[in-house]
């Protein structure tokens, strides 16, 4: 009759309850189908993974072990032993993947892309799912100048097209009409300055020497080291700084304007007058009056008399008096006709 040799069962809680297994000790976990083996202390589980460094990873040669790299190099790679070397389970970066970008379908939020549609690394080709083009095709489609429209910087119409630069210099050129009416320095400065500053404006006056000769009553502006020069059209109005004042160019010359055109009209005793910039009142003379140039004089005589206080007329005082009180009359006071 054979021999029957039975190791230690039961349910795994019964295991637990029993506690550790004596060193080789075997016991089989009748509802898991597990067997530990014990080692005095605690039980194993007999069929789980070698673990450890990857530097005390044992030599392969043994079909089918596992050991999963706990610490250190390699944490949380496992291997398998195929008898002669030891292969990676699970792949935890891209280099550790072997085959090609063609083993991975399609999927929801990517997509393949063959090989013959790359060229040094770019697709080659671009498409809506219906029109497919290479990027040849669309070069020659954007480079054939019969299908589009193509820059003429010396057109006019309405339909040419300027480049940026083109642009910009027109803006500049509108802009011409305006910033001439900008403030001057004067218009009295003859000879070009020797060192100007950037936007340096003048009104060249006639008699202008230099670069400025043959342009009077043309405004001048220092621009990018040259002097550009602007004829003034009718109605150009700028600040000429030094002399605090408006001028408007009227067609033939540079002439006030604004406050400036004020009349000044002589009133009573007075002549002269107009809209100048220098305005010369006279004050009438004559009958006892002398006007000079800068002082006016009363000849003294028949009663009336002129000091440091003033012009006075002689009053006796008795007959006549002064009423202060009264509007500065003067009034007969006491008519005495004296004794015989």
């Amino acid at each position: 009759m054979p021999q029957t040799i039975k190791i230690k069962r039961g349910t795994r809680a019964q295991l637990d309850t029993y506690g550790a297994l004596q060193v080789g000790e075997l016991g089989f976990c009748t509802d898991t189908k597990e067997i530990y083996v014990g080692d005095g202390t605690s039980n194993i589980l007999s069929g789980r993974a070698m673990s450890g460094t990857l530097a005390l990873r044992p030599n392969p040669g043994t079909l089918g072990r596992l050991y999963y790299v706990s610490s250190g190099t390699s944490v949380g790679y496992l291997f398998v032993d195929d008898g002669t070397a030891w292969k990676t389970v699970n792949a935890l970066k891209l280099s550790d993947l072997t085959g090609t970008l063609d083993d991975i379908g399609d999927g929801s939020t990517y997509a393949k892309v063959k090989k013959t549609e790359i060229t040094n690394g770019s697709v080659n080709k671009v498409s809506d799912g219906t029109n497919t083009k290479t990027a040849a095709e669309i070069k020659t489609h954007i480079d054939n100048i019969a299908l589009h429209r193509q820059i003429n910087d010396s057109g006019i119409t309405n339909i040419d097209l300027w480049s940026a630069l083109k642009i910009k210099n027109e803006i500049e050129l509108a802009k011409h009409n305006i910033e001439p009416q900008a403030s001057v320095k004067n218009r009295s400065t003859v000879a070009p300055p020797a060192s100007p500053v950037e936007g340096d404006r003048y009104i060249i006056p006639s008699g202008a020497t230099g670069v400025w000769a043959g342009k009077t009553n043309q405004i001048v502006e220092y621009q990018s080291g040259i002097w550009t020069y602007y004829n003034p059209a009718t109605g150009w109005t700028c600040y000429v700084d030094d002399e605090q004042k408006i001028y408007s160019w009227n067609g033939t010359a540079w002439v006030r304007t604004g406050g400036a055109l004020q009349t000044i009209t002589a009133g009573n005793g007075l002549t002269g007058g107009g809209q100048s910039d220098t305005v010369t009142l006279t004050i009438g003379q004559g009958n006892g009056i002398t006007v000079a140039a800068e002082s006016i004089s009363v000849k003294p005589g028949k009663g009336v008399f002129v000091d440091a206080n003033g012009v006075a007329a002689n009053v006796d005082g008795t007959s006549i008096s002064y009423d202060p009180s009264n509007g500065n009359r003067l009034t007969v006071s006491v008519v005495d006709g004296g004794t015989f």
